[in-house]
């Protein structure tokens, strides 16, 4: 999207991920947000998603922006109002907007393994049917070789005929489960590039926390 944040980006494709059709022809019923660039407008969308990726926005903010954009009404007023009350970075903003990001991070890392849970399922029934109709076209295979071993062309070229059914329609799921492997494999990758970014957002609200410790201020209420 090059919407100039990467963890924005990473927002975005992750929603993208997850509001695509399977492969198996099904929508995912557990993203988030709704995109539709086109509709609201493709620079307030890279710009909303900047703003989450930085972490100006929470995601409650972010889910009703998203929604206004995805009915074409979002508008740049919209996120100035938002924008503007994160120009000031002292420290407890920054710690927000760390805070604002992991939650949006940990949002879609959730949403990530419920999406691969799903495509893994479709994939172990789409295996488990391309093997079975393998087994019904040799069946199919050895049922014509009978036939005309009987004399029977007729019914040996209707089975054969049945076999090459099958063998279409096994075509179809075959390309249909390696596109699932190829999902599968985006997924994992996205899901190691959000759990990489989570583990910065930990380490600044880390040392954050000891920052704001006050050693010579503890020591005297120690003595």
């Amino acid at each position: 999207m090059g919407c100039g944040s990467v963890l924005g980006d990473l927002f975005y494709l992750a929603d993208s991920l997850l509001q695509a059709p399977t492969p198996a022809g099904n929508s995912r019923p557990d993203a988030a947000t709704s995109l539709n660039p086109t509709r609201g407008g493709g620079e307030l969308l890279a710009q909303l998603y900047n703003m989450y990726g930085e972490g100006q926005i929470s995601e409650e903010v972010f889910t009703a922006l998203q929604a206004l954009a995805n009915r074409g009404q979002l508008r740049q007023a919209d996120l100035a109002v938002h924008r503007a009350g994160s120009r000031h970075p002292r420290g407890p903003r920054m710690d927000q907007e760390v805070t604002n990001a992991l939650r949006g991070i940990r949002s879609r890392l959730n949403q990530l393994a419920e999406a691969r849970k799903g495509s893994e399922r479709v994939l172990s029934n789409l295996e488990a049917r391309t093997a079975e109709m393998a087994e019904r076209m040799a069946a199919k295979e050895r049922a014509a070789r009978q036939a005309l071993g009987e004399g029977d062309e007729q019914i040996a070229r209707q089975r054969l005929a049945e076999k090459a059914e099958l063998s279409t329609s096994r075509a179809r799921l075959i390309g249909q489960a390696q596109a699932l492997r190829d999902e599968l494999a985006r997924l994992t990758d996205l899901r190691s590039q959000l759990k990489a970014k989570a583990l910065e957002m930990e380490a600044v609200l880390a040392r954050g926390e000891l920052a704001s410790l006050d050693p010579i201020r503890d020591a005297k209420e120690s003595a």
